[in-house]
């Protein structure tokens, strides 16, 4: 039960190198920002001359946000401990 709770709780946040709560923190932003988006397309969809252009905007700007800018995070964490590490 325990390595299932682990599994369910931590074990994604750490492979992304971030504790719970950074990941909480991270996905729920991720989350209101994908909420916005989608009200931007609902409202497009009524009224098409109104967020021409939001919703696939706000979609590129999260997609660096996540992968771009992550990985580039990533890869100076793993320079700074392949620094730290003795020879």
């Amino acid at each position: 039960m325990k390595n299932f709770f682990y599994n369910a709780l931590f074990a994604h946040p750490a492979a992304v190198n971030e504790s719970y709560s950074q990941h909480l923190m991270a996905a729920s932003r991720f989350g209101i920002r994908l909420l916005l988006v989608a009200g931007a397309c609902f409202i497009h969809a009524l009224v098409p001359c109104l967020f021409t252009r939001k919703a696939s905007d706000m979609l590129h700007r999260l997609h660096d946000d996540m992968y771009t800018h992550r990985a580039a995070q990533l890869d100076a964490e793993e320079l700074h401990q392949s620094d730290s590490l003795p020879n």
